[in-house]
C-alpha cells in the first residue's frame, strides 16, 4: 500500500530536515511549518513574525544587504523566479543560526508577485565547519605567503602545482599561477634540474624525506644561490602518492660569508707562514750576532798578570728576544762587557735591541768609562723613543776590565747586580757609591755613577737577566737572586761555564712549568792569573 501524496511529501521533508514556509503578499500573511518555527526559535503553534517584511530586525548585519537585494529582485514585476540565499538569522534568545532559504513565486498577468513559498533548513553545523575550514585555509595561506622560505608542491612529474609568492618572484614570475605546470628544467640549468628530479623520484619511490640538504641553485640569468632544502612525499587522504612538497630557505648570505671567511683564513694562514718565516729569519740574524763562544781575553797574549775567560748562556723565550750581551774590545788590554734586558718581548723588544746594538757602536769612544758609556746609550735611546712616541726601556749592566791597570769598573742602568766570587765565596756585588742609575730610555741626560775594584779581588763574575731568577714553583714562589746565590755557594769550586750550567739546571728544576717562562741570558768570566 502506498502512502497518500501528502504523507510522502511530509516524509521527504523530514528526511531532508527541511521545513516549509509561505507568504501571501496580498493578505500580508506568512505561515511556517513546525520545523521552520524551531529553526526560527519558536515553539510549535507559536506566532512568529514575518521575517520577510522586517528583515533588519532578524538577520545579521553582515548578511542583511544580501538578503534584501535577493528579495527585491524577486518582488519586482517579472523579476527573479527563484529566491535562494544562505544567511545568518538572529533568534529571540540572540543565538545565531545559519539558514538556507529557498522559494518560488506566483505572479499575476502583470508580472506582480502574489505569493511566495519555499523551504528552509538550518545549516549552522555545516556552515560553521565550512567557516572553520576556510579560516584554517586562510591561516595556512598567511603562513605560506609570509614565511621567509620557498614553499612548493609538485606532482609526480615534478611540475609545480602550488607555490608561494616568494618562490614565484624568486624565479622571475609575477604571479604564482605563471609557475604552475613548469618544472625545474624550465628555470634552472640541466645539472641542477636533473639532480632535483632524481631526488624527487627517490622520495616518491621510497617515501623517505630529503632533510636539510644544502643545494646550489645555478641560474641562467642571475648569480648562483644556495638553499637549505627539505623535501617530503605528498600523499592524498587515501595514502596515494601525489608528488612531493618542499621548503627551501635561502642561505646564500651565510654560505657566501663562510666562503669569504675560508678565503680570508687561507690568506691569513699564508700571511702567518710568511710572518713565521720572517720571524725565523730575524731569529737567525739575532742569534748570529750573539757571540755564544767568546774567546778569552787578551787574545794577542799581551804581557799582563791577569786574563779573563768568558762563558755565556742565551735562551730566548720566543723568536724575537729582548735580552742580549756584548763584549767590546776597547784596546789590547781593555775589554767592555755589557748585558741588557729590554722591556717586553716580540718585535717591539727586538727592534729596541737592534737600536741598542747600533748605539753601542756609536758610543764606542766612551766605552772605556762605564758611567759615560751608559750615559751615552741612555741619552740617544731616550731621544729616539721620545721622538717616536714610544714608551719602552731597557735595563743594563756595563763593566770595563782593564788588564793593564788591573781594575774592574762597573755601572748599572736599573739592572740587577751580578754575582761576584771572592776568596771562593759568592755574593751579590754591592758598592758604597751610587752606581745604579735609571733604566735606559726613560729620560735623557740622566746621570750614572761608577765604581772600580781591583781585579785581584775577583775570582769570578756572573751577569744575568731576570729570566733566570723569576722562575716560580708550584706555590708561585720565585727562586730569587738569593736562592741562586745559595746554590752557587754549595759548589764554589765550579768555573764560570760550570756555574752557568748549574744555574740553568737548578732554575729549570725549580720551575713548576716547562721551560723558564722568559728570556734567559747570562754572561760570566773567570779571572785567570797568568804565570
Amino acid at each position: 500500500m502506498q502512502a497518500p501524496p501528502d504523507d510522502r511529501y511530509e516524509l521527504a521533508l523530514r528526511a531532508s530536515n527541511e521545513g516549509i514556509w509561505q507568504w501571501d503578499l496580498c493578505e500580508q500573511y506568512v505561515s511556517y511549518s513546525d520545523r521552520v518555527l524551531s529553526f526560527l526559535g519558536y515553539d510549535d503553534g507559536e506566532d512568529a513574525p514575518n521575517i520577510f517584511m522586517q528583515p533588519e530586525s532578524y538577520f545579521h548585519e553582515n548578511d542583511l544587504a544580501k538578503f534584501e537585494h535577493a528579495l527585491a529582485r524577486m518582488l519586482v514585476p517579472n523579476g527573479e523566479e527563484i529566491f535562494a540565499i544562505d544567511c545568518r538569522y538572529i533568534r529571540p534568545n540572540q543565538t545565531v543560526a545559519w539558514l538556507r532559504i529557498r522559494g518560488a513565486c506566483i505572479r499575476n498577468s502583470a508580472g506582480e508577485t502574489l505569493r511566495m513559498a519555499g523551504s528552509m533548513i538550518d545549516i549552522s553545523k555545516r556552515k560553521n565547519a565550512e567557516l572553520a575550514l576556510e579560516e584554517e585555509r586562510h591561516i595556512l595561506h598567511q603562513l605560506i605567503e609570509n614565511i621567509p622560505s620557498s614553499i612548493y608542491f609538485k606532482d609526480t612529474e615534478s611540475r609545480f602545482v602550488m607555490v608561494n609568492t616568494g618562490l614565484a618572484h624568486k624565479m622571475g614570475y609575477e604571479r604564482v599561477k605563471d609557475l604552475y605546470g613548469l618544472s625545474d628544467h624550465d628555470v634552472f640549468d640541466d645539472a641542477h634540474a636533473n639532480k632535483s628530479r632524481a631526488d624527487e623520484l627517490k622520495i616518491m619511490e621510497t617515501g623517505e624525506p630529503l632533510e636539510e640538504s644544502l643545494e646550489r641553485e645555478i641560474w641562467a640569468d642571475q648569480p648562483d644561490s644556495w638553499v637549505l632544502t627539505t623535501k617530503l612525499p605528498w600523499h592524498d587522504r587515501n595514502g596515494n602518492v601525489k608528488g612531493i612538497f618542499g621548503v627551501s630557505s635561502d642561505v646564500s648570505d651565510i654560505v657566501n660569508v663562510q666562503m669569504r671567511l675560508a678565503d680570508v683564513t687561507d690568506e691569513l694562514k699564508l700571511r702567518n707562514e710568511q710572518y713565521a718565516q720572517e720571524l725565523e729569519l730575524a731569529k737567525q740574524i739575532q742569534y748570529s750576532v750573539i757571540d755564544s763562544t767568546p774567546l778569552p781575553f787578551p787574545r794577542n797574549k799581551a804581557a799582563t798578570r791577569y786574563g779573563v775567560e768568558f762563558s755565556s748562556r742565551y735562551l730566548p723565550d720566543s723568536e724575537m728576544a729582548g735580552d742580549f750581551f756584548e763584549n767590546l774590545k776597547i784596546s789590547d788590554t781593555k775589554v767592555g762587557v755589557l748585558i741588557c734586558d729590554v722591556m717586553g718581548h716580540g718585535v717591539r723588544a727586538s727592534l729596541v735591541v737592534a737600536m741598542l746594538r747600533g748605539l753601542v757602536e756609536k758610543e764606542r769612544d766612551a766605552s772605556g768609562d762605564a758611567d759615560w758609556f751608559l750615559y751615552g746609550l741612555n741619552d740617544s735611546l731616550a731621544k729616539i723613543l721620545n721622538h717616536a712616541g714610544i714608551q719602552m726601556f731597557a735595563t743594563a749592566f756595563y763593566a770595563v776590565v782593564d788588564l793593564e791597570k788591573e781594575t774592574f769598573q762597573y755601572a748599572s742602568a736599573g739592572h740587577p747586580m751580578p754575582f761576584i766570587k771572592r776568596n771562593g765565596k759568592f755574593e751579590v756585588l754591592s758598592s758604597k757609591r751610587i752606581v745604579r742609575g735609571p733604566a735606559l730610555g726613560l729620560m735623557a741626560e740622566a746621570p750614572y755613577g761608577a765604581e772600580t775594584l781591583p781585579l785581584s779581588e775577583i775570582d769570578q763574575l756572573i751577569m744575568f737577566t731576570d729570566g733566570i731568577y723569576e722562575v716560580e714553583d708550584a706555590k708561585g714562589e720565585q727562586i730569587g737572586v738569593d736562592g741562586l746565590c745559595s746554590i752557587l755557594n754549595e759548589h764554589p769550586e765550579l768555573d764560570a761555564d760550570e756555574a752557568l750550567h748549574l744555574l740553568m739546571h737548578s732554575a729549570k728544576e725549580f720551575n713548576a712549568s716547562d721551560g723558564y717562562g722568559d728570556d734567559v741570558c747570562m754572561f760570566a768570566f773567570d779571572v785567570i792569573k797568568n804565570g
